[in-house]
């Protein structure tokens, strides 16, 4: 409609301005230099000037509409390439994933060309130099992840740091954590903690703990079970735990994790009768098949004292495999093979086990009794090859036995007639 008024008005102009025209003709002069254009009727000039306008605003109006369509053509070429770049970014990552590595390398690199993302690329082909172990490449693809991805300097950081550790590249992780050290996150911390776990800084990681606990990574409770872990360690690492263990809090002195980690310390650097003696604390406080299993591993200098706490233990946990086992090592140790055999033989009754059939087994070897002794050879190295076919409810132990300290081993030598 709005065009119709527009046509109509154009019109009545153009019929007002001929009838003008009409009545006084007049002329157009042009000059330029020397030339002289002269028109006599201004109508003639006027339809002049208006093919003049139509034919540049054709030509413009061409010109606007190849540009428009080279810009066209330009656009979907780029569009064409990112859709080419993304198929080939997740072909590659696949690749990766399926262990294609040669694939990957050459779909990741094509993805390059016209990348949306080129951070993306980046980290996917880092992650292929660390599958590969190509250090160097490795950290070349993460500096050119934080080229291409400035603001993503902390999360580039975390999986550097990642895959620094699980090289086993402490001092560069080091490095990359303390470079990230100002933007810290709860991620970060969590790597802090690997590294100073892979590190054996035990110092480190128990300064860790009020950031993990503030930082909302962990509750209580677990900062409680870390710090008893992170006492074992330290205790398990030091030459003198005896000096070691007043300086820790009263509170993991009372944990039964730390105190057997103490005991097995103390018996690491010698002091068997102080590491057994330990353990009969720990045990009248708190019952505990690991505790029960370290203390029948050593009897010390007197094995007829501690086959004796264990005989009185036997009262209130007759039916414990773990302690029957304990005992029968005891009672071998202090030379009463028929007490060892009976504790040994009953301990196996209730759960069959490697460690059991092999102490039985070279029992009946020490008495001569080798026909039996190679049936629980035989025994004990069927449940070691095929662990499923021992008791759902019990732990694997290893095939082996405590190399005996030099007390024992004066103990296990046949007397003379």
């Amino acid at each position: 409609m709005r065009r119709l008024l527009w046509l109509l008005l154009a019109a009545a102009l153009g019929v007002l301005v001929a009838s003008l025209v009409a009545a006084q003709p007049g002329y157009v002069l042009l000059a330029w230099g020397d030339w002289r254009v002269e028109i006599r009727s201004l109508l003639v000039a006027l339809l002049l000037a208006v093919g003049v306008f139509l034919v540049l605003h054709w030509l413009l109006g061409s010109a606007a509409r190849a540009r428009q369509a080279l810009w066209r053509r330009a656009v979907l070429r780029r569009l064409r390439r990112r859709d080419q770049s993304e198929r080939d970014l997740a072909g590659g990552v696949l690749a990766v994933l399926e262990g294609h590595y040669a694939q990957a390398e050459k779909l990741l690199q094509r993805s390059r060309r016209a990348a949306a993302a080129p951070v993306l690329q980046a980290l996917a082909l880092a992650h292929l130099a660390r599958l590969r172990g190509e250090t160097a490449r490795r950290e070349r693809e993460f500096a050119a992840a934080r080229a291409a991805a400035p603001q993503a300097k902390r999360a580039i950081a975390c999986l550097q740091a990642q895959a620094q550790i699980d090289a086993g590249d402490t001092t560069s992780a080091a490095l990359t954590l303390k470079g990230a050290a100002e933007e810290s996150s709860p991620r970060l911390l969590e790597l802090e903690v690997r590294l100073a776990r892979a590190r054996q800084d035990w110092q480190a990681m128990q300064d860790l703990l009020p950031r993990l606990r503030r930082a909302g990574v962990i509750d209580a409770a677990r900062a409680a079970t870390e710090e008893a872990a992170i006492a074992g360690a330290r205790l398990a690492s030091s030459e003198v735990p005896d000096l070691l263990w007043p300086q820790l809090s009263r509170r993991l002195r009372r944990d039964g994790a730390v105190r057997l980690a103490y005991a097995l310390a103390l018996r690491r650097a010698g002091q068997l009768d102080a590491a057994q003696d330990q353990l009969g604390e720990l045990l009248r406080d708190e019952w505990g098949a690991a505790a029960v299993e370290a203390f029948g591993g050593h009897s010390g200098a007197d094995p007829e004292r501690h086959l004796a706490q264990a005989e009185g233990w036997l009262a209130a946990h007759p039916d414990d495999p773990a302690l029957l086992l304990a005992a029968g090592r005891l009672a071998r140790r202090a030379r009463r093979f028929a007490k060892a055999q009976t504790y040994l033989e009953s301990s196996l009754r209730l759960s069959p086990n490697p460690l059991g059939h092999l102490e039985l087994a070279q029992l009946l070897d020490e008495i001569g009794d080798r026909s039996a002794a190679a049936d629980h050879y035989r025994a004990g190295l069927r449940l070691a090859v095929a662990p499923a076919a021992a008791s759902p409810g019990t732990p694997p132990l290893a095939l082996t036995v405590a190399t005996p300290t030099a007390d024992d081993r004066g103990q296990l030598l046949p007397r003379e007639a």
